[in-house]
């Protein structure tokens, strides 16, 4: 009999209908939208009240285990009246829950959902466990003992690289594959730094033949990306593969300021930006030999400095950046808004410092025809005692 493994979310949903329950309709120039309203600050009574088990791997379970199939399942539940009552609708069931997860310290997943008297619902999601299952708690054995592997609640990240690792362990070589690439999609900079730290567990635990399988499938998604390929030159290194890492180094060296111009125009580069991307970027500072990117990588810095809170280093490093390429404006814009920031931590002559750099953009967006940046500027100006957002 096909064994089928399920990894997904469990859930208790509790289903309320009240028949004072308002439905509002809101029109604008563009959309129209629905709300379902109550009495506000007001005790309400409930029409109708009832509670179902849900979330899509106890779903999934029990609709393998009513077709017959040999059904086991995995998911994070807690200790609690939500969870009793989960395990309580499977004893009837023949789902196996060897590997299920349950912890003292979470709470069970729940939803409460809102039914109107016209039948539309709105949910209010608790996911609890459900948000909080981790790699180390998954038994991988089960996974490799099972036939076909179904996950669902992909949009988290963390079920969705437990999906991927269930298929490599599980040696679905094509279907992982696959989903790798739906993986760096998701979430590009995340899944490099997952990947990378699963191949260096294998080669911590000399389990290299695993570590280099690994990087053969990694070798199939955007091969030519050259923070992909420093962090894998680091891994043949540590394999002491030196030739293959030599190789990789030179690749990255022709490759880079191509991919650098391409991807990352400086105008605008530290904008949506998250922090592992932008450490990412600065790795690659190292293949910059002729400080062609010098700018750039200055705005990044002092960018990422910011996020971590190291204001005076920020601004250390957009004032180098103004030293290297005085021309262009967006390192007088990232330090004017750090003075702004300064100025108001008992610091007020960053003020006047503040004040000179917006002066120095707005000269240079004006000079460069770019009206609305200029007016931007002059707005800035004009508010300089409010406080910096940076974005």
């Amino acid at each position: 009999m096909t064994k089928v493994l399920t990894i997904g979310s469990a859930t208790m949903d509790v289903f309320v209908e009240c028949d004072d329950a308002n439905i509002v309709s809101v029109c604008s120039k563009n959309k129209n939208s629905d709300f379902m309203s109550y009495p506000y600050g007001s005790k309400i009574d409930i029409t109708t009240f009832s509670s179902n088990v849900g979330g899509g791997g106890v779903n999934t379970a029990c609709n393998f285990d009513n077709l017959g199939f040999d059904t086991s399942a995995i998911f994070k539940i807690g200790k609690d009246i939500y969870s009793e009552g989960i395990l309580d609708s499977f004893k009837p069931r023949g789902v196996k829950l060897d590997n299920i997860i349950q912890k003292e310290d979470t709470s069970t997943g729940f939803s409460i959902i809102l039914v109107s008297f016209q039948g539309d619902r709105t949910v209010l999601a608790h996911r609890g466990a459900n948000a909080e299952i981790r790699e180390s708690e998954i038994n991988f054995e089960a996974i490799k003992d099972a036939d076909k592997i179904l996950t669902w609640d992909e949009e988290n990240f963390e079920v969705k690289r437990i999906k991927f690792l269930s298929l490599v362990y599980s040696n679905e070589t094509e279907f992982a594959k696959d989903f790798l690439l739906s993986l760096f999609n998701f979430h590009k900079y995340k899944t490099i730094q997952f990947l990378f730290n699963e191949v260096a567990k294998f080669l911590a635990s000399d389990e290299l033949s695993k570590g280099l399988k690994l990087l053969e499938l990694i070798d199939l998604i955007d091969k030519d990306n050259p923070i992909m390929l420093l962090k894998e030159a680091t891994i043949y290194g540590t394999a002491n593969q030196v030739e293959k890492q030599n190789e990789l180094l030179k690749k990255i060296e022709s490759a880079f300021p191509k991919y650098f111009i391409s991807h990352f125009k400086f105008s605008d580069m530290y904008k949506e930006k998250d922090l592992m991307e932008i450490s990412f970027l600065l790795e690659l500072k190292i293949f910059d030999k002729q400080n062609l990117f010098a700018y750039p990588m200055l705005l990044l810095e002092g960018y990422k400095n910011h996020i971590e809170g190291h204001i005076i280093d920020s601004k250390e490093c957009f004032e180098k950046a103004i030293e290297v390429n005085p021309n262009k404006p967006e390192a007088y814009v990232l330090l004017a808004q750090t003075l702004q920031l300064m100025s108001g931590y008992d610091n007020p002559e960053y003020k006047i410092d503040a004040e000179e750099n917006y002066k120095k953009a707005m000269e240079i967006y004006r000079r460069e025809n770019l009206k609305d940046k200029a007016e931007e500027m002059r707005k800035q100006l004009k508010h300089l005692n409010s406080n910096l957002v940076l974005g």
